[in-house]
């Protein structure tokens, strides 16, 4: 997971991790000589992106927390961010992850769609309402660099899984809106795309490509293996094996982080589906 930090006459730090990541973030800002954040800016509340934005608020009182205004309930209160979480992980890894601490109601500013933050020195912060993955999810996009903090509506892309997997996970993925999300973000013309997993990515274009291509290879794949009366679990099985053939390993040499990424975003993708199929 990675986090960005971007330094004008006041400071942002975009995407913070999981709740455990907080110390991670706190000793490297240490070591750069950075003793104070003025924004704090989950793309979302999931735990990977916004978990630790309750303790790194504590840690930086003066830093204001900005999040889609349909996010902020969850960062107050975590209650149903945990209990989702909680269904989906298990006790076991939501142990490793932590648990999201609180943020006290003045903390906590929305921020929407095309809304600006100037952070001084010539540097301006824009969001990008960009849904799909999340129904609160923003992009932020730096001007006047254009460089775009993606946030989850890009595929993931690890160094040490080097395929990309969609980001299609449950409760509230939507396959139309992230299509949407991508022509949005294409018509912006970043110069780069600064992704949570992972890393800084040039070429936009192509990424941007790969990520429609593989929402829609995967929208025909599942389709069909639900129309022979699969589960979700034998579902991501097939698309672990697919991926891992893509990667010449064995599906067991997959990291189980990966894994169950995959199995998350497969979960997500057959929820919609199945939505989309009755309410049509």
């Amino acid at each position: 997971m990675a986090a960005y930090l971007i330094s004008g006459k006041r400071r942002a730090l975009v995407d913070m991790g999981y709740p455990t990541s907080a110390a991670t973030i706190i000793r490297d800002l240490e070591t750069a000589g950075i003793d104070d954040i003025d924004y704090l800016l989950p793309t979302h509340v999931h735990l990977d992106h916004g978990g630790s934005c309750g303790t790194l608020s504590k840690k930086f009182p003066s830093a204001v927390v900005r999040v889609h205004p349909s996010g902020a309930n969850h960062l107050i209160d975590p209650a149903r961010l945990i209990e989702g979480a909680s269904e989906l992980f298990g006790c076991e890894l939501m142990q490793l992850f932590g648990f999201p601490e609180p943020i006290s109601v003045e903390r906590v500013q929305g921020l929407n769609d095309d809304e600006t933050i100037d952070l001084g020195g010539g540097l301006t912060l824009r969001a990008v309402w960009t849904p799909g993955h999340a129904s609160h999810h923003l992009s932020v996009l730096l001007e006047p660099s254009r460089l775009l903090f993606t946030g989850d509506c890009i595929g993931a892309y690890f160094p040490d899984a080097p395929v990309l997997v969609p980001t299609t996970p449950p409760p509230s993925f939507n396959l139309e809106k992230a299509l949407a999300s991508i022509a949005k973000v294409r018509a912006l013309m970043p110069a780069e795309l600064c992704t949570p997993h992972f890393g800084v990515l040039k070429e936009p274009g192509t990424w941007l490509d790969m990520t429609q291509q593989k929402l829609l290879e995967w929208k025909k794949t599942i389709m069909a293996l639900l129309s022979q009366g699969n589960s979700i679990e034998s579902i991501t099985e097939v698309l672990i094996v697919q991926i891992s053939n893509q990667l010449h390993r064995s599906p067991w040499q997959l990291p189980i982080y990966f894994r169950t990424l995959i199995r998350l975003n497969t979960i997500g993708f057959v929820r919609w589906l199945q939505y989309s199929q009755m309410s049509d």
